[in-house]
């Protein structure tokens, strides 16, 4: 196998084939540095592959499947197809100068998703943001301070880029957010206020609720988090940190989510009762 260091955003098949090669692997017996040494390549190359950070070719594939035990050639060009699509070029790549770690893998998988259920207190749902209120969120981040106004131009492009799925309803997003978004003027009152005025825009496909602030206890006080669910792939956690988005694919750890987001839905207002809430906040921004 001849190494070729690629770096990639890992795409949702890529993954799935990634979870697959490592399942095959290790039902094999083999470890990744035995894989490695059958396939003359390094530990490190097998653990990208793996880990849906670089692709892969069909002869080094179909070494990997042999060395594993797969011998139908039926099933074996199932993955070949599965490796082609995994490398096709995303929209997002266009927007890698500003794009790129954990948020360039969660825009890949979001769009894929089928259904997605977020957790929101820090700032409003992006797919549910105004290009202002967006605006005024990138320029405030401790990182908006060394951003051009070209790189905040293209960020703001992305994130429209990335609603535009939304409103073709090509998927289903049930927000959850804390009251005090509706009062933060981030970007001034006059933002706010368009921003509240967008959510209040009705959509057969998004749910909004609005978790009040006399809840003093709820399953969400440990940070922002969304739900991916997809047509033919395991769901996935992202958590919102500092730094970047975080993925938690694990079977318990997602379990977990989706009971932290179930108690969440019940504990916050209803659909009437938030929109109530976010027309009241509008009123009176």
């Amino acid at each position: 196998m001849v190494e070729r260091r690629e770096r990639r955003t890992p795409t949702l098949r890529g993954r799935q084939l990634g979870i697959d090669l490592k399942r095959l692997r290790t039902e094999a017996g083999l470890t990744a540095d035995q894989a490695a040494e059958a396939l003359g390549c390094s530990q490190g190359k097998i653990s990208r592959i793996e880990l849906a950070q670089t692709g892969v070719n069909k002869g080094d594939l179909f070494l990997m499947l042999d060395l594993y035990g797969l011998t139908d050639a039926a099933v074996k060009e199932r993955y070949w197809r599965l490796a082609r699509e995994a490398r096709g070029r995303g929209w997002w790549e266009d927007y890698r100068e500003v794009i790129s770690g954990g948020l360039s893998t969660y825009i890949a998988f979001e769009a894929e998703a089928s259904e997605l259920r977020g957790w929101s207190w820090g700032t409003i749902n992006g797919l549910l943001q105004t290009d202002d209120y967006a605006r005024a969120t990138f320029m405030g981040e401790p990182a908006g301070r060394d951003r051009s106004a070209d790189e905040v131009n293209k960020l703001v492009e992305a994130r429209m880029a990335r609603q535009r799925r939304l409103d073709e309803g090509a998927f289903k997003l049930w927000a959850v957010l804390d009251e005090s978004l509706l009062h933060r003027p981030i970007g001034g009152r006059d933002i706010l206020k368009a921003q509240l005025d967008f959510l209040l825009t009705p959509r057969v496909n998004v749910t909004i609720q609005v978790l009040t602030q006399q809840t003093v206890w709820h399953a969400g006080l440990n940070g922002a988090f969304t739900l991916m669910a997809f047509e033919d792939h395991p769901p996935v956690v992202f958590l919102e940190s500092l730094t970047g988005d975080i993925s938690v694919e694990g079977e318990g750890d997602v379990k977990g989510f989706t009971l932290a987001f179930d108690y969440l839905r019940a504990a916050a207002a209803s659909v009437e009762e938030s929109r109530e809430l976010i027309a009241k906040a509008r009123d009176t921004t």
